[in-house]
């Protein structure tokens, strides 16, 4: 198994893009602590990813998660975990100085791409209690209880209200046990939660890592998939177009500059071409392959 800072992405091979490291890969991107203390389940400790262990929920919804997928220092969810974050963050979505070749009008729209969708749809889901997503909480404290009587009213997020009530998931419409927690998302509102297992990216259906979440027609996506519904990303360089002149073939699209042979890296603009499962390929490399 190659170091976790050598794992590079699926489509880097034709233009050699080496994977940063964890750290300098995502300064952007607000980790649960930077934006609430009330969210604040996970931190960073140097590179190490921890759970904050005086969070009783937080302890709840770490056991709630495959074993397989548990972000513990030194297991293959530690590993799993920073795959995904390379995967659903890629660093080229979020900073123009990582992009290649940007123009300076492409520059110009990547930014305010960038700006709008930290402002509209970014998020960092909330662990908490049925009926406790958005109560303030005191990082070192386990959260209490709040006692509910028969006259107990609702608050203004619909957190507290009938004991009686039932919670159910967003996603699988399951029953939330009232004593395990749940995932909150504040751009959804505190009248929906999640299962632990259930926030997972609409279009993906893979667990957001970190419990960072874009918000879109009413569902969760993850980085990757939420800025492919607004832009083209490139299949040959994995970076966003942000350019009007671009290639594209049935669902997949590349920059004019990256539409080249896999095979023998030949530029196939206005040549013949293949392109045979997300491979693009010119006849001679497409025969040689299949022989």
């Amino acid at each position: 198994m190659p170091s976790l800072l050598e794992v590079k992405h699926p489509r880097s091979k034709t233009f050699g893009r080496k994977t940063p490291s964890f750290l300098s890969s995502f300064p952007d991107v607000p980790g649960p602590a930077a934006v609430s203390k009330r969210c604040a389940l996970f931190e960073m400790q140097g590179d190490v990813f921890r759970l904050r262990a005086t969070s009783m929920e937080g302890l709840q919804y770490m056991e709630l998660i495959p074993k397989e997928k548990q972000p513990v220092t030194g297991t293959e969810g530690a590993y799993y975990r920073r795959r995904q974050l390379m995967h659903q963050l890629p660093i080229y979505d979020q900073d123009p100085s990582r992009c290649r070749g940007l123009l300076e009008n492409e520059l110009k729209v990547m930014e305010e791409f960038v700006k709008q969708y930290k402002s509209e749809a970014l998020g960092v889901g909330e662990v908490a209690l049925p009926g406790q997503g958005g109560l303030p909480k005191e990082e070192g404290k386990q959260q209490e209880k709040p006692e509910v009587t028969e006259t107990t009213a609702p608050t203004t997020n619909g957190s507290i209200g009938d004991p009686s009530k039932e919670y159910v998931c967003e996603f699988c419409k399951g029953v939330a046990p009232a004593d395990s927690p749940v995932v909150y998302s504040d751009r959804a509102g505190y009248s929906k939660q999640w299962h632990p297992t259930c926030f997972v990216c609409v279009k993906c259906s893979e667990p957001l890592v970190d419990l960072i979440y874009f918000w879109k027609d009413g569902a969760p996506w993850c980085g990757r998939h939420y800025c492919e519904s607004l832009r083209p990303r490139c299949s040959g360089c994995d970076e966003i177009i942000f350019s009007e002149d671009y290639q594209r073939v049935e669902d997949l699209a590349w920059h004019r500059k990256h539409f080249v042979c896999e095979g023998c890296e030949q530029q196939l603009s206005g040549r013949a071409y293949i392109v045979t499962k997300g491979q693009l390929l010119c006849p001679t490399c497409s025969k040689s392959k299949r022989s």
